[in-house]
């Protein structure tokens, strides 16, 4: 939704990515993030489409942006730059990856590389949408979606091969898995009602993992990653809530002559005729580290366990042995397992989050649970997001609110009602961004915006920025309730130029004069632009010269019946 333009400069720093655990936080409650697209597989040639208009590509990061409006195939030797939304098709498989954001795109004599920056908001759902379980319920969900963005704004997690192009994250279990594209309604509530919020502990974002389902009992971080030992809100600890929904009990059978193959392919010295398997080394949480086989001579080999699981998960698939927690033998031709859970069993278990969530508990006590001491934040100094009500608006804050702010709100709400008198209950949502970066993250909007409104929801810049650019509280708060009453009572016949000037003329802020010639297609599709302050400014006084002229020859009740009905053809 576009808002009444205002002059502002700002500067939105996107922070630089920070290269490791324990690394300073660099960012602002969230920031643009880099993830290497189809990594689990060699791509020799792809196909860019364009989804809908404003799609763009460069020959360089310093070109200019040619206008994409035909499939491109990308393959030999080619390196491009892409911006808008975006379907990126693997020829060979047909598989494709759909989204909005900057993408590069190399081509080389070691296949294509594939990389998608966007924000990281955009990347939470994006993983809630590969990672959350169908029918998930919304407090494990929010869960979900914290640790998802603290993962992503933690760390780079992801190495390319020499050569390739480089990214923090990919789109596989290796780091998160991320499905790009549309997502459900419950996954946008989850990741706008966590905007911006990770897991801290002390002063730093915490270290977060999950796994499907633990069996019962959590694994110690230091067992599966060495330089996570010491790490106190990730010991191993019992999950009654995980078996209570679901003992995760699992069977899987290897052929000796499958077992011999992979053992071969991976180098384990193993006897050449196995008879035998036992666990001959067990973590804390009583999941296998060290695998003895036994052979018809006597002699005996060992291999790790973590070894083990991924040998087979490479040659026979990751769900033939699902965890580390087992017991093993031989029998009948085949090595035998006899396992619960299902992954690495570290941080959160997501069927433990899940019966948590439907007893009631929230996504904060769920994460309590799972990392003990640690703290829901967006930055280092608040508490994360405090939800309240001042009357009848619904408001979001991360610091307290003043008797006088909320009496503001209120004051504002009523001198809106007045101004344009609703025809049905409205509710509006008031939410003060704690960060220029979180108001980007959170609207999708222009640093140079000061506030946005949508569906009823109004995001304002801090009130630190809206003072500096010499605007209160008030003043752009009427401006964005008016928008409210009137995109309420709009319908999709309503133009927006339309819609805008008709806020700038309720709100007063309209300026009057000579605006320059503008024919109504020109407002209409400046006002549709991001990219630019001065053309958001000009469009905005000619769309409201435009409604100030049409409301002194129809009337103020003529011009509003429009957006409802739309304006009259003949109408100029």
């Amino acid at each position: 939704m576009r808002l009444r333009w205002v002059v502002v400069c700002l500067f939105i720093a996107m922070a630089a990515s920070v290269t490791g655990y324990g690394a300073p936080i660099a960012d602002s409650g969230g920031r643009d993030v880099s993830v290497a697209l189809f990594s689990t597989r060699s791509l020799h040639a792809v196909t860019i489409t364009p989804v809908g208009s404003g799609a763009w590509l460069a020959r360089c990061a310093t070109c200019a942006h040619e206008a994409l409006t035909t499939p491109l195939h990308v393959a030999g030797r080619m390196d491009v730059l892409a911006g808008g939304m975006l379907k990126v098709t693997d020829d060979a498989s047909g598989e494709g990856r759909t989204a909005a954001g900057l993408w590069h795109l190399r081509a080389s004599g070691g296949g294509v590389d594939v990389v998608l920056t966007l924000p990281s908001e955009r990347y939470v759902a994006a993983v809630l949408n590969a990672e959350a379980a169908a029918g998930e319920p919304p407090e494990s969900l929010r869960a979900l979606a914290i640790l998802a963005r603290t993962y992503a704004l933690h760390g780079r997690h992801y190495v390319a091969q020499p050569g390739h192009l480089t990214a923090e994250l990919c789109d596989s279990t290796e780091c998160q898995a991320m499905i790009p594209g549309p997502v459900s309604q419950a996954i946008e509530d989850a990741t706008w009602s966590t905007a911006g919020e990770t897991l801290w502990f002390g002063g730093r974002r915490a270290k977060v993992f999950f796994s499907q389902s633990c069996g019962g009992v959590t694994e110690d971080g230091g067992t599966v990653w060495p330089g996570l030992r010491g790490v106190s809100y990730l010991r191993s600890h019992a999950d009654p809530y995980c078996v209570r929904r679901d003992a995760a009990a699992w069977h899987a059978e290897v052929t000796l002559a499958e077992f011999g193959a992979i053992a071969k392919a991976e180098g384990w010295r193993l006897p050449e005729k196995i008879v035998a398997a036992r666990v001959a080394e067990r973590s804390v949480s009583h999941r296998a580290l060290r695998i003895a086989f036994s052979g018809s001579g006597g002699a005996t080999g060992m291999v790790s366990a973590s070894a083990l699981r991924f040998g087979i998960g490479r040659a026979l698939g990751w769900n033939r042995v699902r965890s580390d927690a087992y017991e093993v033998g031989v029998r009948n031709g085949a090595v035998v397992f006899d396992g619960k859970g299902h992954g690495h069993g570290v941080g959160l278990c997501q069927e433990g989050s899940a019966e948590m969530a439907t007893e009631g508990k929230s996504a904060r006590e769920i994460l309590a649970f799972y990392f003990p001491g640690t703290a829901v934040r967006i930055l280092a100094g608040d508490e994360g997001w405090q939800v309240g009500k001042v009357g009848p608006i619904r408001s979001r804050v991360t610091e307290a609110m003043s008797a006088g702010r909320k009496a503001e709100l209120e004051g504002t709400w009523r001198e809106a009602l007045k101004r344009f008198p609703p025809r049905r209950e409205v509710d509006p949502e008031i939410v003060f961004a704690p960060t220029t970066e979180m108001f980007r993250q959170m609207t999708g909007q222009p640093g140079w915006e000061l506030a946005s409104m949508k569906g009823g929801r109004i995001v304002l810049q801090p009130v630190s920025i809206l003072r500096q650019n010499g605007k209160d509280v008030p003043e752009t708060l009427l401006h964005e309730m008016l928008h409210v009453l009137v995109e309420g009572e709009a319908s999709g016949r309503a133009p927006l130029w339309l819609r805008e000037g008709l806020v700038e003329v309720l709100a007063g802020d309209a300026e009057k004069g000579v605006h320059g010639a503008m024919t109504t297609a020109e407002i209409e599709s400046a006002l549709g632009r991001t990219d630019s302050l001065r053309a958001s400014q000009h469009a905005h006084t000619a769309a409201a010269a435009k409604v100030r002229t049409l409301m002194g020859r129809y009337g103020f009740s003529t011009v509003r019946g429009w957006l409802s009905t739309g304006v009259p053809s003949g109408v100029e």
